[in-house]
């Protein structure tokens, strides 16, 4: 039996190495006017896509229904908003089976309202990453002009 939960454990072990990300943002130049008085549609939107390159599939586990993250920092690494805080996540645990070379994509909008008071003039950074497995992120920059 020992020999068998071995083999078990180590068939379903993720190499996440194998795993590629891909970030896209629009617009990723925002106005701080603009979100100071932000119109009902104004909002970033992100697009957060995971490839799994190996010769195998995997599972992937998620602790509630929450299945992706994004996280804004200012230009010195503070973070400023985080997207889950905004919403609840049912405690439904999941999964999600990724084949080899398919791709999972997920998408996240950030009302400019959700950032007013939030964000300052310059550099920041949006990083997006799976929940469960933050080694599975990637980063782009965010402009805020005056």
């Amino acid at each position: 039996m020992q020999g068998s939960k071995k083999r078990f454990e180590g068939a379903n072990e993720l190499n996440l190495e194998s795993y590629q990300t891909r970030l896209e943002i629009a617009p990723s130049e925002v106005s701080l006017i603009r979100i100071r008085e932000p119109q009902p549609n104004d909002q970033i939107t992100l697009k957060f896509t995971l490839k799994n390159e190996s010769d195998k599939g995997s599972t992937l586990y998620f602790p509630t229904s929450q299945r992706c993250e994004a996280i804004i920092r200012d230009s010195e690494g503070k973070v400023i908003y985080t997207w889950s805080e905004d919403y609840e996540f049912a405690p439904d645990a999941g999964y999600s089976y990724l084949n080899a070379g398919e791709h999972l994509n997920y998408q996240i909008t950030i009302p400019y309202q959700a950032l007013r008071g939030k964000i300052p003039v310059g550099e920041s950074t949006i990083t997006a990453s799976l929940v469960n497995y933050p080694q599975l992120r990637a980063e782009m920059p965010l402009r805020i002009q005056p």
